[in-house]
C-alpha cells in the first residue's frame, strides 16, 4: 500500500495547524535568540523543551524514532540531525541550523489528533564569515521560491524544480538524500518533497491538493552535494566538510495558494 497523504479540509483542523504552526515559529524564534558564543547546545535543547510544555504542547522530535532530544542542532559542516550535547559549545563565527517540532493534542470528532508544526532555520553565532551569510541567505530563498509553487493542481516536481533553480544559480550543492515531506498525525507522511528535479526518474510525482500540510526543506551546501552520517546514527554531515545550511516552513495548501503556518505572530 502507498503510503498515505493527508488531506486536512476542516477549517476546525487547520484552526489547529495554525496554532501548533504559531507555536513551532516561536520555539524556534525564541532558541534561536539565545544560541549565542559560549552556550552549549544542549541547553538550547533544554530551553526549547520547557519553553515548549510551558505553552501546552509537545516536543515532536524527543522519542521519534528514538532521537533523543527535543531540538536538532547542526553546526557548520553539519547538515541535519545534530544531536545536542553538554559539550557542544558554540564558538563565534559557527552558524547553527536549529529544526523543532511541535505536537499539539486535541479532540477532533470525537478522537484524539495530534497537530504538528515543523520548522527550521540556520543562523550565524556571533558574527559569520561572508560566505556562510550569503549560503544562509540563499538556503532561505530557496525555501521562498519552493513555497511559491505550492498550490493545488501543480505537482510536486515545481517545488524541487523553484529549489533546484535557486541552488543551481548559486552553484550550491544540494542534499538529495534528505527533503521535505507531508505531515500527518504520525508526524511525516507523504508525498516526500526531494530538493532536486532528478528524483523524479525513478519515482512518481504526485499532484498538490487543496488540504494538504507541506514541510518544504532545502540543505544547500558550500561544496559538493555528497553527505555522510557519522556515527551517533543520526547527524548527516557534508563528506567534503564544508559548510551547509538548512531552512524548513509548514505549508497549508489552500485555494488561494500557499499559507506559511509556521510564522510568528
Amino acid at each position: 500500500m502507498p503510503p498515505k497523504i493527508y488531506i486536512y479540509k476542516t477549517e476546525e483542523e487547520q484552526n489547529y495547524f495554525r496554532k501548533a504552526g504559531r507555536l513551532a515559529a516561536r520555539a524556534l524564534d525564541e532558541t534561536c535568540k539565545r544560541a549565542v558564543p559560549g552556550i552549549s547546545t544542549w541547553d538550547l535543547d533544554v530551553f526549547a523543551e520547557q519553553w515548549i510544555r510551558d505553552n501546552g504542547a509537545i516536543p515532536t522530535f524527543k522519542g521519534y524514532l528514538d532521537f533523543p532530544c527535543t531540538l536538532c542542532i547542526s553546526l557548520n559542516q553539519e547538515i541535519v540531525h545534530g544531536i545536542p550535547s553538554k559539550e557542544r559549545i558554540l564558538q563565534e563565527g559557527d552558524i547553527a541550523s536549529i529544526d523543532v517540532g511541535v505536537t499539539l493534542k486535541a479532540i477532533v470528532n470525537g478522537q484524539e489528533t495530534n497537530f504538528i508544526g515543523d520548522n527550521a532555520k540556520t543562523v550565524p553565532v556571533g558574527k559569520a564569515s561572508d560566505k556562510a551569510i550569503q549560503l544562509i541567505a540563499d538556503t532561505k530563498l530557496g525555501l521562498e521560491k519552493g513555497v511559491e509553487q505550492c498550490w493545488p493542481g501543480k505537482k510536486i516536481s515545481d517545488i524541487a524544480a523553484a529549489i533546484e533553480a535557486v541552488s543551481k544559480a548559486k552553484k550550491y550543492g544540494s542534499v538529495q538524500e534528505f527533503g521535505g515531506h507531508g505531515i500527518g498525525p504520525d508526524y511525516h507522511c507523504a508525498p516526500f518533497i526531494p530538493n532536486y528535479l532528478g528524483y523524479f526518474q525513478a519515482y512518481d510525482d504526485s499532484e498538490i491538493q487543496e488540504g494538504m500540510i507541506l514541510a518544504l526543506e532545502p540543505m544547500f551546501n558550500l561544496g559538493l552535494s555528497d553527505i555522510r552520517k557519522l556515527k551517533d546514527g543520526w547527524t548527516i554531515v557534508t563528506k567534503d566538510n564544508k559548510l551547509s545550511a538548512h531552512y524548513e516552513y509548514s505549508v497549508l495548501v489552500t485555494q488561494n495558494g500557499p499559507e506559511i503556518l509556521t510564522v510568528v505572530d
